[in-house]
């Protein structure tokens, strides 16, 4: 049955900075938000280290001077993104399965194979970084708004993980037995999700992170829950 706890739900909403429009999901008997506002610093403070790198090498091109030293800054510059992007990830495990994630990930081989080749004008490598920024940010800022739903649910770790019949031909059950990897991912269009445990002092944690913009129903998702 669920049960809408309004004060826990404004203030979750306070802390992600919306009211609506971030953290979409209902609070239901057993469930508990996984986590505060995700501390995103490292992940800005980087990129924000990456727009310097980016911004150097057109100076350095269009004037002409030390280019020797634009490869070299094009290598920071996806180093950084790249980590920024792996900060990210460690806030929303879930972002693992996101197609932005994948792509960043091309353009990253990418990048670095072309910045090194003397035949390959400076400006392509570089036109590459910049979409890498542009990609890095937008997953960033919406995992900093608390984008979609991470709530926990206390797990048995003998339990087999079943879902209920009316959501299980949206989730594909990767392993049934408790574990801190994916046990079951959930892809469909303009949403993602997984399920994970973690083993802390208090117990067995069954996480659930969805990434999505639209309203995600928590209840009798189990079917220990039904």
């Amino acid at each position: 049955m669920i049960q809408l706890n309004l004060i826990a739900y404004i203030q979750q909403s306070n802390e992600v900075g919306v009211l609506g429009n971030g953290m979409v999901g209902l609070f239901v008997d057993g469930w508990f938000p996984s986590e505060e506002r995700p501390v995103m610093m490292i992940p800005l403070f980087t990129m924000a280290w990456s727009l310097f790198t980016l911004v150097c090498p057109i100076l350095l091109l269009i004037s002409g001077k030390y280019t020797h030293l634009v490869p070299w800054f094009l290598l920071a510059s996806i180093l950084l993104l790249g980590f920024a992007l792996f900060s990210t990830m460690s806030h929303r495990r879930v972002l693992i399965l996101h197609r932005g994630v994948h792509l960043i990930g091309l353009l990253i081989i990418t990048g670095l194979i072309l910045t090194f080749i003397d035949s390959v004008s400076s400006w392509i490598p570089l036109g590459i970084a910049w979409i890498q920024f542009s990609l890095t940010y937008h997953i960033a800022n919406r995992t900093s708004a608390g984008f979609g739903v991470q709530f926990r649910h206390e797990w048995n770790p003998k339990a087999i993980l079943e879902i209920s019949p009316v959501q299980r031909n949206q989730w594909h059950i990767l392993n049934t037995r408790a574990s801190n990897g994916l046990m079951a991912i959930l892809r469909k269009k303009d949403t993602i999700g997984a399920m994970y445990c973690t083993f802390e002092e208090d117990g067995c944690w069954l996480h659930l992170d969805v990434f999505c913009k639209d309203f995600f129903d928590l209840n009798g998702i189990l079917i220990e829950e039904e």
